[in-house]
This record gives structure tokens, sequence and C-alpha cells, in this order.
């Protein structure tokens, strides 16, 4: 695995003080609840996205149905989905949503 990392997100209080990055081969959620971090491989994350505030007034309000890592449905948040594993949806709120997808979408097979 490549040790070096392209993006690291902030800790912060909305996202729970837990830490996401985004590496050339893979993506890494760590979470301090689950004590434990996500190691997704580029080749399987099917897609990622920006999504809204559950709460918010943009008309958009679909309920998310899979693992949530933080309190994503308070703010603007990443919802990433994978082909493979029993959550195949995992919403988390980086510090910069609008960053985290585009270097995401760049690692992606066929970028």
């Amino acid at each position: 695995m490549n040790d070096t990392p392209l993006y690291i997100s902030k800790r912060m209080a909305k996202n729970l003080w837990q830490e996401y990055r985004i590496y050339h081969d893979r993506v890494e959620l760590q979470s301090r609840f689950l004590f434990h971090t996500i190691i997704v491989p580029v080749n399987e994350i099917q897609a990622v996205e920006i999504r809204p505030s559950f709460f918010s007034f943009s008309g958009r309000k679909e309920f998310i149905w899979g693992m949530k890592m933080d309190n994503c449905d308070w703010c603007r948040h990443v919802l990433l989905t994978k082909t493979r594993g029993l959550f195949k949806r995992v919403g988390f709120a980086p510090d910069e949503p609008e960053k985290f997808v585009e270097i995401c979408k760049s690692i992606l097979p066929g970028s």
C-alpha cells in the first residue's frame, strides 16, 4: 500500500474528531467509535457524491440507508457507494466535502 496520502480531513466536531484519508489506491475512514479503520480499495468504489444535510431546505430529502460514520445528517457530507461489503453506502462529513469528492474521483479507474 502507498503510504503518502493525497488528502487528510481535519478532525472537527461535525465529524466527531475522526479522520478520513485518500491514498492513490484506497480510501481510509478511521472511526474512533468502531475502534477500526475502514479501508475501501479504489476498485470497490462505485460512486462518490456530495449530499446536503437531511434537514436542509434544498427540497432533496432522501434518507440514506447505510452506515453513517459521524454527524453526516446534520451537515453537507459525502456519500460513498461501494460494490461489496455489508454496508454498501457510507456517509461521512470530511472538513471539505467538495475537495474530498474531487480528489476521490481523480483516483477512480477510468478518470
